[in-house]
């Protein structure tokens, strides 16, 4: 994949997704919701390194090809409304 696309991708997808974060102990549970999927990352973090999790998560969400499927179909519909309503 080229490196814009990607980037492009990455973009869209924070925009649109949701994380969370659960603690127990010493363990960490970093969630990313979008467009219906979910992805998961279980380990213990350091400070300050949240966004690279959340890059990590993006990252995994952006390889799956039916999650990519789903962007370009909610991009289409976005499209195809601001068409209509101008």
């Amino acid at each position: 994949m080229k490196r814009n696309i990607f980037k492009y991708l990455r973009k869209k997808v924070y925009e649109l997704s949701e994380f969370s974060l659960e603690t127990s102990n010493d363990m960490e549970v970093r969630t990313i919701y979008c467009l219906g999927f979910e992805e998961k990352f279980f380990g213990s973090v350091p400070k300050n390194s949240h966004k690279l999790i959340e890059g990590l998560l993006i990252d995994r969400l952006v390889e799956n090809p039916d999650f990519l499927k789903k962007l370009e179909q909610f991009e289409n519909r976005k499209d195809n409304l601001k068409t209509l309503l101008d």
